[in-house]
């Protein structure tokens, strides 16, 4: 309107406090962005062990899977784009269900040791510990007498004790019996051979400490 004077502009105070505010802001968020970005360039895909695979077993498909983690001072872990070329190989200690994959913890296992045989055993229900037959385990092979022998019988094997360790256990094509490959000194492997023959044998699991 004319002859009206113009408003002066009106000017806003600088206050400090919300200056100090704001710039602090942007250092926690540079911070935040640096953490994010340190995390990122860190993290790698690795194997991890999927189900509890015992020393000398095989490595099946499903026995191990991968996983993003971040930095793992201290464990050398295998990359993700080895999980192929695992299966098939052998474990060389036990691993356990949700643990990272140590490298070396996978390789060639020679089975049957120097001296020693491996043989199958077929055990009918009742003659093994149901679930407690671990790869690598250690176990007593004890002598029977035979099936329906007087209870006097006796000969060269009975109460005999072959100490041994589990390679593996499949269920039985009947499905009440179990299929126990085991490793024990060759010097005894004709005698536990005889006796698996006869369904002379029971298994005992024994302690691994």
């Amino acid at each position: 309107m004319p002859g009206v004077p113009a408003a002066p502009p009106v000017r806003f105070r600088r206050s400090p406090k919300w200056i100090a505010v704001g710039i602090i802001a942007l250092c926690l968020g540079g911070l935040a962005s640096l953490f994010v970005y340190h995390d990122v360039s860190q993290a790698q895909t690795v194997v991890v062990v999927a189900r509890t695979v015992h020393r000398g077993a095989v490595i099946r498909a499903g026995d191990l899977t991968t996983a993003t983690v971040g930095n793992t001072p201290g464990v050398r872990t295998v990359s993700a784009d080895q999980l192929s070329v695992l299966v098939g190989q052998h474990a060389t200690v036990d691993l356990m269900a949700g643990s990272l994959l140590s490298a070396g913890a996978v390789g060639s296992v020679t089975v049957p040791a120097a001296n020693h045989s491996v043989i199958g055993i077929r055990l009918v229900s009742g003659r093994a510990p149901v679930g407690h037959l671990p790869s690598s385990g250690p176990v007593r092979l004890v002598a029977l007498p035979p099936g329906g022998a007087d209870p006097s019988f006796r000969d060269s094997y009975t109460n005999m004790i072959i100490k041994a360790k589990v390679i593996d256990t499949t269920d039985g094509p009947d499905g009440l019996s179990i299929v126990l490959n085991v490793e024990l000194p060759e010097g005894q492997a004709s005698a536990a051979a005889l006796l698996a023959a006869q369904e002379r044998l029971v298994v005992v699991r024994d302690s691994e400490g």
